[in-house]
């Protein structure tokens, strides 16, 4: 049974609050799937720090930026039938809120995959004709159904 579990009713209750917060940014597009991701390798960067922090915990974080493709810690990933989204967001009045637009893809140019990274399903996106790569998970402790729906959208429903 997982640590922290939320009932159906909560889970789409927050869903409708993805969608809502980012519809407005799409331009018109359908939505196909929306969820929270974060840089992977958080253990990593907990080791360093509990290990004196400074110069090892600045190059593990140093690490997870770029295997994250330069993406913010926090990051929202929209789908739709030919773009992918990423928005950095911020948490406000119990919310989540859209900061800025921080990437934008066109899906036909990307190739992605998933993988596993501890505990929890990776995402890679790559962008061959941008010669970008970004690798990033979900925001939670846990996989969860937003971030599996947009990893399944993204990779076709590809098994790991």
């Amino acid at each position: 049974m997982a640590l922290f579990q939320a009932s159906g009713e909560q889970l789409a209750e927050y869903k409708q609050k993805l969608v809502e917060e980012v519809t407005p940014h799409l331009g018109g597009e359908e939505l196909v799937a929306v969820g929270m991701f974060r840089r992977g390798g958080f253990g990593a960067s907990y080791a360093a720090s509990k290990m004196g922090g400074g110069l090892l915990y600045a190059g593990v974080n140093l690490a997870r930026k770029k295997r994250a493709g330069g993406l913010p810690d926090k990051l929202m990933l929209a789908v739709t039938p030919s773009t992918l989204y990423a928005f950095s967001w911020k948490y406000k009045s119990r919310n989540y809120r859209v900061k800025e637009e921080v990437a934008r893809w066109d899906r036909a140019n990307l190739e992605c995959s998933r993988g596993q990274g501890g505990n929890m399903t990776m995402l890679t996106i790559a962008s061959p004709t941008e010669s970008e790569k970004a690798t990033v998970c979900g925001a939670g402790v846990q996989d969860d159904p937003w971030s599996q729906e947009v990893i399944g959208a993204l990779t076709n429903g590809a098994a790991a």
